[in-house]
């Protein structure tokens, strides 16, 4: 699959899952904490995104961590047309409750660059291991 192919299909499945939610690009883009702009640029299928919003995006849409990533690197194992919504899903879909925030694995140098809960999770872990030591 070539970039321009990933990127529609990118578009393709964020417009899917969005709609099937009931979200306007909108509110698609206040709840994962980007600009507007990109949610409309992911779904016109004509360029990328920094790695830090296609995050966000998978995040508010419950997609697994990364799923864009694999189909923008061609590492998905279907065809471009056949990828639905289900398949960017983590495959723990019977979980409850709210959705698991990741720490960083490494100190964020820009909060600016963080959702809300992202921004959380990074003082938690760095007040904790500050008073660790």
């Amino acid at each position: 699959m070539d970039e321009l192919e990933a990127l529609q299909t990118i578009g393709r499945l964020i417009k899917e899952e969005r709609l099937a939610q009931g979200l306007s690009q909108v509110q698609l883009a206040k709840q994962a904490g980007t600009a507007i702009k990109t949610v409309r640029t992911l779904e016109s299928g004509t360029r990328r995104t920094q790695e830090i919003n296609q995050r966000k995006l998978e995040h508010a849409l419950g997609w697994r961590a990364g799923s864009v990533s694999e189909v923008l690197k061609g590492k998905s194992t279907f065809a471009p047309d056949m990828i639905t919504p289900d398949d960017m899903r983590s495959s723990d879909e019977s979980r409850q409750g709210p959705p698991r925030v990741s720490v960083p694995a490494a100190p964020v140098a820009r909060a600016s660059h963080l959702s809300d809960e992202e921004l959380l999770a990074e003082l938690t872990y760095r007040m904790m291991h500050r008073n660790r030591g």
